[in-house]
């Protein structure tokens, strides 16, 4: 039986190219056994600067120093909760009027609010729960419970046969260092994501805003609220 497979780091409030991965494939593994690292989109993410503003900012989740450097995603631990009002105030100071405010917000603080340690906790718990709102059904998974080793390509192979995988979907970041070849040799038929972000309309009340892309799924959700899934798979390739 046919079953496909997507794997990456868990990101916080990604945007929707990353929800189209999920949406696209049967089980989605997050990889949350490598180490973190700074300044990428594991405790970071991107929503518009101001309500009419054309520039964007960052919401980043704090991470505790000692953790910084060669420690697993699912250990590092988030540094403190004076964040999260910061997070929360941000968020409603530009997308207040917005026509789906309110299911955005909702699915924001209440992923804030959970009691969860460390980062991985965060994004898998706020990732589920974006899932369920957009009536995305792929099975979730997490690396660090299925227990394979390996580096790179290696250990996408153990993971997509740990995870029962006919065919695997990449994420086009990982041309650099994947091996196709490698796949086709276990039986594993390997296609990247290629995925372009389609246009939507942005608006703050009655104010049409300038479109930005690659912006939190958040922002998507704000603005089109159940229409979100549609307008996400929008942007698949015609082979998908």
């Amino acid at each position: 039986m046919s079953r496909r497979v997507a794997i990456c780091q868990p990101h916080y409030i990604p945007w929707i190219g990353y929800f189209e991965m999920i949406d696209r494939v049967d089980t989605f593994v997050f990889l949350d056994d490598v180490d973190f690292i700074k300044r990428e989109w594991k405790n970071r993410n991107r929503i518009r600067k101001q309500a009419l503003a054309t520039e964007t900012k960052w919401l980043s989740v704090p991470i505790e120093h000692a953790d910084q450097r060669e420690t697993p995603i699912t250990r590092a631990r988030i540094a403190g909760t004076e964040w999260t009002r910061k997070h929360l105030d941000g968020f409603f100071q530009v997308y207040r009027d917005t026509e789906h405010f309110e299911a955005s917000y909702t699915l924001l603080r209440t992923g804030l609010e959970r009691e969860v340690a460390t980062l991985a906790e965060l994004n898998v718990a706020l990732i589920a729960d974006i899932c369920r709102y957009l009536g995305i059904e792929t099975e979730l998974r997490r690396s660090s419970e299925l227990d394979v080793g390996g580096q790179k390509t290696e250990k996408l192979l153990a993971l997509c046969a740990a995870a029962g995988a006919t065919h695997y979907l990449a994420n086009n970041g990982s041309a650099t260092y994947l091996e196709p070849e490698r796949f086709e040799a276990a039986g594993i038929e390997c296609r990247y994501q290629d995925y372009e972000h389609p246009t939507y309309r942005q608006a703050s009340g009655a104010t049409e805003l300038a479109f930005l892309s690659h912006l939190s799924v958040l922002d998507l959700i704000a603005n089109h609220g159940p229409q979100a899934l549609p307008i996400l798979r929008s942007g698949r390739p015609v082979h998908a």
